[in-house]
């Protein structure tokens, strides 16, 4: 039930807990691909493609379908971005609602999105503020008339974000792992790139505003496609990639041909530890350190 808010309150919160990763939350916030959940889903999916710029000044813009006779961009300016953990921006669009065009961007909402990791979900705590140059009546008529109602409908959908699916083309998902590079970074999400395929989004420390690191290194990268990968460059003080005792497994997600490619690709400059062969078991598999230390093992079961 609806309750009025203290006369002096300018900002509402909601939790909402998830059986997902940080990592795919964030990124169901953060890809175009995976931001349909936002849509309306009582209405026809706007064919006015979603666009993102993720970097501190950069736009999210997609396109919200109310009903038969209102239609608008929404979206928001990104004013901070900590990747899988935090992501502040003003809420709105030029030529949209709210209206982010010259001063107007100074009444808009500021929405905060924090992720918490709990183990095996995350709890997403989502706050909205409103501006010190609107009147308080006007931010209470806001709150209560639907702003708070409607994003609380809006973060339910969440958890139907296309990141948060753990089978792709009905294979079982490969790993999702996140890996601080010694400064290699970008070549190396470049090489699994290269390998696997599938679609890379870079982002330096400069794009984030952070200054713990290099301008040009890798603050945040995501490979995207049948394998998901995410890394970025070690700030000042963290620990660099080091696999002892785990293996990345690639079993049975693609066809043995493309199996084969990707093992031999991964080999290059990099250390066999087992060849991609027959098993006594039945099975075919193979173990291989790539040349930026990640231990993969490779394999399929036969053609039945």
């Amino acid at each position: 039930m609806m309750t009025d808010l203290p006369t002096q309150d300018r900002s509402f919160t909601l939790t909402r807990t998830l059986a997902a990763s940080r990592h795919a939350v964030f990124t169901a916030w953060t890809d175009p691909e995976h931001l349909a959940w936002f849509y309306n889903p009582d209405m026809p999916t706007p064919t006015t493609p979603i666009e993102v710029d993720l970097r501190v000044g950069g736009t999210w813009k997609q396109q919200m379908i109310v009903d038969e006779n209102l239609s608008y961009p929404t979206g928001g300016i990104y004013l901070e971005i900590v990747p899988d953990e935090r992501l502040v921006f003003r809420w709105g669009a030029v030529g949209g609602w709210p209206e982010l065009d010259g001063e107007s961007e100074l009444t808009a909402p500021v929405v905060t999105v924090q992720l918490t990791d709990l183990g095996t979900a995350t709890e997403l705590v989502l706050t909205v503020q409103f501006s010190e140059h609107l009147d308080i009546e006007e931010v209470q008529k806001l709150i209560l008339g639907g702003a708070r109602e409607g994003w609380g409908a809006t973060i339910d959908r969440v958890k139907d974000s296309t990141a948060m699916t753990t089978v792709t083309n009905g294979r079982m998902a490969g790993p999702q792992i996140y890996v601080f590079f010694p400064g290699t970074a970008r070549e190396a999400l470049n090489f699994y790139a290269d390998v696997i395929g599938g679609e890379l989004s870079l982002h330096t420390y400069e794009d984030f505003g952070r200054s713990d690191g290099p301008p040009e290194a890798v603050a945040h990268g995501v490979l995207n496609g049948v394998v998901a990968l995410a890394g970025s460059d070690a700030a000042e003080g963290q620990t660099t990639v080091r696999l002892e005792g785990i293996m990345l497994s690639l079993l049975g997600t693609a066809e043995p041909t493309v199996l084969h490619e990707w093992f031999d690709k991964l080999s290059v400059d990099g250390s066999v530890l087992d060849p991609l062969s027959p098993k006594p078991w039945g099975a075919s598999d193979g173990q291989v350190i790539d040349r930026h230390g990640l231990h993969w093992l490779v394999g399929y079961e036969p053609a039945t």
